[in-house]
């Protein structure tokens, strides 16, 4: 009798201990922060020492859960990527030759590689914004939530809050960096959350300073040059930089009629 009260003793040792480690190890894992900043001034900085005579490095974007790591260039009048040596073969654009943080940010990039209904993922081929593509799958999109945009010698962190794709360029606002209304900004919100082809649970409002990264796409076919955009907004003051949740709206069940399969079938 007495040696079954200690086993059954033993075993409830053994079972609290087991929930206060699982508590632990769960405490550690929710107090780490879900994107981790990883220092570009250095790198803008090394790429600012080759550039040549046409161009200049002015910043860098790197998105989570994509191999995007790279400068951003701004490209003078009369410069042609396809024809001018720049000695680059990873950067995306910007048409603002400022090196400052502005309300609004426009960077563009190329997909040459990426351009079918049925976009891959983390191609090591991929040495441009193809990879922006893989935020057309919810199975992605649920993971990967995060930008970080540094210029003028600081890093910044964005939350992605819209993600978009238009079967032509004449819907993506491409123009030069510049600092918006709040009118403007709070407009533009509205309308790119309308197309998201996701609503994501996150407050984003006309204060916020927002960035878009901008690429083209043959998803709709060869015939259509398809615009894909992703939107983020600026990780505010004391926010914490976690996970948060995101479904999918009527747009894009549009698009999943058009694809073979999910984002299951790139891994």
């Amino acid at each position: 009798m007495k040696n079954k009260k200690k086993k059954t003793k033993s075993k409830r040792i053994v079972l609290i201990l087991l929930i206060l480690v699982g508590l632990f190890i769960l405490i550690i894992v929710n107090s780490r922060d879900y994107y981790q900043i990883e220092d570009r001034t250095k790198k803008v900085k090394t790429e600012k020492e080759k550039d040549l005579d046409m161009i200049n490095t002015i910043g860098w974007i790197r998105v989570q859960g994509t191999n995007i790591d790279a400068p951003i260039i701004y490209y003078s009048p009369g410069f042609d990527y396809f024809e001018d040596d720049t000695g680059k073969d990873n950067f995306a654009f910007d048409n603002s030759k400022d090196e400052v943080l502005y309300n609004k940010v426009n960077i563009l990039g190329h997909n040459i590689l990426n351009l079918s209904k049925n976009p891959r993922i983390n191609d090591e081929k991929f040495t441009r914004f193809d990879d922006l593509m893989s935020f057309v799958y919810y199975d992605f999109v649920k993971k990967n939530k995060y930008i970080q945009y540094t210029v003028d010698n600081k890093n910044y962190l964005y939350k992605i809050y819209s993600v978009r794709l238009y079967n032509s360029y004449d819907n993506v606002e491409t123009d030069v960096k510049k600092t918006y209304t709040e009118k403007e900004i709070g407009k533009y919100i509205n309308k790119v959350k309308k197309d998201s082809l996701y609503k994501f649970r996150l407050d984003v409002n006309k204060k916020d300073n927002l960035i878009s990264l901008i690429t083209c796409t043959r998803f709709f076919g060869e015939q259509f040059k398809a615009a894909f955009v992703v939107d983020a907004r600026m990780v505010r003051k004391g926010e914490p930089i976690k996970n948060y949740s995101v479904k999918t709206t009527d747009n894009y069940k549009k698009i999943k009629k058009i694809m073979k399969g999910d984002g299951k079938n790139e891994s």
